[in-house]
């Protein structure tokens, strides 16, 4: 059934019958997230990478294979897919990439060695990863804001956030990233990432070069007040405000 024809057919649907074909096309896709049948060697599954309902293993990866974080010219981060169907960004480090099937088949075809994938496989992967929620942020507001009951740091942390830190430049609410890539003096253009449940995702940037929060929140403090000609600096305590807010998301 190509896509125009099964998107008439559910569109056709009466809404419950809809949403049981939805649970059943999620259902198809967790499983198939979580079949080592996928890769080339039988060894390997979108989970994986992306354990605990697609979260990251936080592990820095050439092809398949684990590197040491901070292996610039090859090296990528697994990114958590939580919240993915609410990201503004492009798929990929490269951000490169606008479809979520096209770079699902990317990493089955390229990464993982397998099969090529049919569009029904493709089809299921995306709904699945697509249905992963954020994970529950108490401090926020459904637009990404701190709520009034939030701690004083992470409000605080907002503040500079959204003020002198200039993070509100490539990480915009409620998701906390945005659809163009940047270039931060990384090593290239990539693409801004989500910045929501941060605190679970180190190490940081594409390759894993930053272990702490702390260091990359320093790192694009400064790279902001350079690329802005600012001379403002970021006291201990400041830095350990925005941290509060980041650990907040």
């Amino acid at each position: 059934m190509n896509r125009l024809i099964l998107a008439v057919a559910l569109f056709a649907l009466p809404l419950p019958a809809l949403a049981q074909a939805n649970a059943e096309l999620i259902a198809k896709g967790r499983a198939l997230f979580n079949d080592t049948a996928v890769s080339g060697t039988g060894q390997h599954s979108c989970a994986t990478c992306h354990p605990m309902n697609g979260h990251t293993d936080n592990k820095t990866y050439v092809g398949v294979e684990v590197v040491a974080d901070g292996t610039t010219a090859a090296g990528r981060s697994t990114p958590t897919l939580w919240g993915a169907g609410s990201r503004q960004a492009m798929w990929s480090w490269a951000g490169t990439i606008p479809a979520i099937e096209t770079n699902i088949r990317g990493i089955i075809v390229n990464r993982m060695k397998g099969a090529e994938p049919s569009k029904e496989t493709l089809d299921a992967l995306a709904a699945y990863v697509k249905s992963l929620p954020n994970p529950t942020a108490q401090f926020l507001n459904a637009d990404g804001m701190p709520r009034d009951t939030a701690p004083a740091d992470v409000k605080r942390g907002f503040a500079i956030f959204s003020g002198k830190g200039g993070c509100m430049t490539c990480h915009l609410p409620a998701s906390y990233d945005k659809r163009d890539v940047e270039d931060v003096g990384s090593g290239g253009p990539f693409k801004v990432p989500s910045l929501r449940s941060v605190s679970k995702t180190a190490p940081y940037f594409h390759d894993g070069r930053f272990k702490t929060l702390e260091e990359a929140a320093t790192f694009m403090f400064e790279f902001y007040a350079k690329k802005t000609s600012s001379d403002a600096k970021l006291s201990d305590t400041e830095r350990n405000d925005l941290v509060a807010f980041l650990r907040a998301l």
